[in-house]
């Protein structure tokens, strides 16, 4: 079977699964060249299809993201200035839904469209299921507790949930307004970013506080035995978005920061105390998770586990064996989980055995790179072998554009479509900050390395491949990881192998031979306020655009005016 997973909303997504294997995903603000886009993922659809091969005719099945009929029973407030009744969702869905549920609404829904040519069945799947079956259908084990967490899907803020085989079986929920996503999001939004789409400035930030705030905003949480409480009366996010708090937590933490003023001491506390308590309850859920289910693995998905401190937290304190970060957690994920529980678990297809990639989106071919720099009017000459010039040039201090195979799905760049840069340089931070990103000073940068080097660098040998923990910079390597090591001394940690990604292996490795250092700066090919480049005409605009030195397209190497070309006459 053919079947399609889609999320309308924010980072909207499509993916596609063909007999149960993952062909292809991504989102549409790649397409769309707006960050974090929620219109409906159009572009995302076509490229799926054009991958695989397929018109949208031949789509056996479609998965969306979310289910309308869990809005008929009578709930919380609609997120609006204005109380709505929650049946409305069922007016934007065709064909009169109410009649022809044939479930109970809490386990999804299933429309059917006639079509010429035949029946094309739309499954609205419950938000944190879709947000489940992506984290335990492309795990490497098959059992295990899932903990779901985010803003809210549904009426779900949080869900612990078993997981066996292609069963899962929810065990625990949290109803918004009690939300750990929406809290992080308030909370960015008091300091001055941008609510769903600044919380990793907001982590990255509470590495420069000390918890003078801690017991302040602690006090806003109460934990319990089947989950946790907010105090609601410091926020409103669950009547309005544009001031997700109250004068409250004004009162209690003093003036919220304007956008882009300075930032000051108290805001360092904020995010700090914020980060801790975040922590405290991703801790207890993981402890009712461990105590419902008895696993000795736990996944964690949904926005919030992108917040890699206090991952590392979970892997440390949480008692598990093995703990697992989907990398497309976002919602943007949730679109391949819709697919993979329409063919898993309605249509009992196998579960695809290859290990997960997030290489799932576009990749260019060589003609498409040649006709984009030829338009581009830029200078390029053909290399044999891209990964050790790239690694030459990164250890004379070059900033180098690396673009190759196909787009990452998730919001990291992995190594496809990155910047790269020497960790060892003292001064590399400010200057890509400054100079290429355009963004704030305080924001860290990742490093990417070998993973059998990984526990020589840094304080844990244990596979990060999707950099989502923070391990400690080894004492005696702070020399050679200056620019990756955040001011609390940790590091994003992305390792990487052969196995799952040849060319950025090979480049690291390259790399590692030439200065004793199998680690490179990786940050993602963009600039601030925009997506990951996607296409080589995006890449070739940003590195245009910016200070970096080089740009490798596969296997051509673009040189701005007055920069040398290794080896070329």
């Amino acid at each position: 079977m053919k079947i399609l997973g889609i999320n309308h909303s924010n980072d909207a997504a499509a993916a596609l699964l063909v007999d149960g294997r993952r062909i292809a995903a991504s989102t549409e603000e790649r397409f769309s060249r707006i960050k974090h886009d929620s219109s409906f993922p159009s572009r995302a659809i076509r490229f799926c299809l054009e991958e695989a091969g397929v018109t949208a005719a031949e789509i056996d099945a479609v998965g969306f993201f979310w289910n309308p009929g869990a809005h008929i029973e009578p709930a919380l407030p609609r997120l609006s200035n204005t109380t709505r009744h929650h049946a409305e969702y069922l007016y934007s869905v065709p064909n009169h839904l109410l009649q022809i549920m044939g479930q109970p609404a809490v386990q999804g829904i299933t429309q059917v469209l006639h079509l010429d040519g035949g029946d094309l069945p739309i499954h609205y799947v419950d938000h944190h299921m879709a947000h489940a079956c992506s984290a335990l259908f492309n795990a490497p084990f098959d059992d295990a507790a899932i903990l779901t967490t985010d803003g809210y899907g549904e009426r779900t803020s949080t869900m612990v949930a078993q997981g066996r085989g292609r069963e899962i079986t929810p065990l625990l929920t949290v109803e918004f307004p009690h939300s750990i996503g929406a809290l992080y999001a308030a909370f960015t939004q008091y300091l001055g970013f941008r609510a769903n789409s600044g919380e990793g400035k907001v982590m990255g930030l509470s590495s420069y506080g000390e918890g003078a705030l801690y017991d302040a905003v602690r006090s806003l949480v109460r934990l319990t035995d089947d989950g946790f409480e907010l105090d609601l009366s410091y926020f409103s996010y669950n009547m309005e978005r544009s001031r997700r708090f109250t004068p409250k937590l004004v009162e209690l933490l003093g003036p919220e920061r304007v956008p882009e003023a300075r930032l000051e001491e108290r805001h360092f506390e904020v995010s700090k105390a914020l980060q801790l308590v975040t922590e405290d309850l991703l801790l207890h859920m993981a402890g009712i998770a461990k105590e419902r289910t008895g696993a000795n693995n736990l996944i964690v998905n949904g926005g919030v586990a992108l917040n890699c401190v206090a991952n590392t937290r979970l892997i440390r304190e949480a008692g598990f064996d093995r703990c697992l970060f989907y990398a497309a957690a976002s919602d943007a994920g949730s679109s391949l989980g819709a697919a993979q529980y329409v063919a898993h678990v309605v249509h009992d297809e196998p579960i695809d055995q290859a290990p997960y990639s997030e290489f799932l989106g576009f990749g260019a071919t060589a003609f498409q790179v040649d006709d984009a720099i030829q338009r581009a009017g830029a200078v390029a000459v053909r290399v044999s072998d891209p990964e050790a010039m790239a690694a030459q040039l990164i250890a004379e201090g070059a900033i180098v554009g690396w673009y190759q195979g196909r787009t990452e799905f998730g919001p990291r760049a992995l190594g496809n479509r990155s910047i790269l840069a020497d960790p060892r340089s003292a001064d590399m931070k400010d200057v890509l900050n400054a100079r290429v990103k355009f963004r704030e000073p305080f924001r860290p940068f990742a490093p990417s390395c070998l993973e059998e080097a990984c526990g020589d660098l840094f304080d844990s040998a244990e596979p990060s491949p999707y950099m989502l923990r923070v391990y400690e910079t080894r004492p005696e390597r702070l020399d050679d990881l200056r620019s990756i090591t955040h001011v609390d001394g940790g590091a994003r940690v992305q390792t990487v192998t052969e196995a799952q990604n040849g060319p950025y292996y090979r480049l690291i490795k390259a790399f590692g031979e030439r200065t004793g250092v199998p680690c490179v700066l990786n940050t993602s090919f963009n600039i601030r306020g925009e997506p990951i480049v996607n296409t080589p005409d995006d890449a070739l605009r940003c590195y245009l655009g910016t200070d970096m030195d080089y740009l490798f397209l596969i296997d051509r190497l673009v040189a701005k005016r007055g920069k040398p070309i290794p080896g070329a006459k």
